[in-house]
């Protein structure tokens, strides 16, 4: 842990007993799972709510959605509430929000039929992509990976080289096509998938904990069809009709899809292994993250 977090801990006591006090909250018990931030239960009269507490840093270091958690406020307030849990309140100088709490609060992964969990999913989706225009609060997927795309080589050898060179090659590659081409940016969830998905009462599901950016329909489904491929039985064989039907309910090109999900799955994996999160072992393992490029590059066509 950093200077910077070790100072955020010793400052959360406080931070919660002033925002208390200014928000009128009755605060309860905080969620256990939560990694980088303080998340707890809290509430105003009848209403139930969430605090939330953001680490200063960014677990997301060297990949595509680094830093992107500090605009999920901004988001939240543009879709107001659509689609997306409600922001209540915000403090700017410590990033804390006080959001809507879903109740029951089950995750969309709790479905027993796949069909269904894609139509939700895709439903929200649909609603949570906004066109434009949007404030420079919001960074751009496509500034994100010319950059991610220039830095990868120099980190690569840094590195260890630890790695074939094709697949490097290949995700710098795919990067600089898709920023070259592409439909029309759109208000970006970030890091949509079946665990940030859940049951509530206003509306029944709502899409929670986003890393926001403006930038390429396509690359939303990515993190959505990676959780997918950990339900499959045998991924080589029914993960390209997962694929294709759920980007058949949002119109999406399968191939854009691939083509970022291979270079998200690249780029973090070298992410990880650099920072000492993980070992080739893992990332090459099953469902790891080297093992799944090789997997999706081979679907592509």
């Amino acid at each position: 842990m950093g200077q910077g977090s070790r100072e955020w801990l010793a400052d959360l006591p406080e931070v919660c007993r002033r925002l208390g006090d200014e928000w009128s909250l009755d605060l309860g018990s905080p969620f256990v799972g939560c990694h980088v931030s303080l998340v707890i239960t809290a509430s105003r009269g009848p209403r139930r709510l969430v605090l939330k507490v953001p680490m200063p840093s960014t677990v997301e270091l060297g990949t595509l959605p680094a830093g992107a958690r500090a605009a999920e406020a901004d988001a939240l307030r543009e879709w107001a509430g659509d689609g997306a849990v409600e922001l209540v309140e915000h403090d700017p100088a410590t990033g804390a929000m006080l959001i809507e709490r879903c109740v029951p609060g089950a995750s969309l992964d709790h479905l027993d039929n796949h069909d269904d969990a894609d139509r939700v999913a895709a439903e929200i989706l649909g609603r949570l992509h906004r066109t434009g225009p949007h404030g420079p609060q919001f960074d751009r997927l496509a500034d994100r990976a010319i950059q991610l795309a220039h830095a990868l080589p120099a980190r690569y050898e840094m590195a260890g080289a630890p790695f074939e060179q094709w697949l490097l090659d290949t995700a710098v590659e795919l990067l600089g096509h898709l920023c070259q081409s592409g439909p029309s940016e759109v208000l970006l969830h970030g890091d949509f998938h079946l665990e940030n998905i859940l049951s509530a009462g206003r509306e029944q599901w709502l899409a929670i904990d986003p890393l926001p950016m403006v930038g390429d329909r396509a690359y939303d489904a990515v993190q959505y069809l990676l959780f997918r491929m950990g339900d499959l039985a045998d991924p080589t064989t029914e993960w390209t009709p997962a694929i294709a039907q759920f980007c058949a309910r949002l119109d999406l090109d399968p191939e854009r899809v691939k083509a970022w999900t291979f270079a998200r799955l690249v780029s973090d994996a070298l992410a990880e292994y650099a920072q000492g999160l993980t070992t080739l072992a893992e990332l090459e393992s099953r469902q790891g993250d080297l093992w799944s490029a090789r997997l999706v590059h081979n679907l592509r066509e």
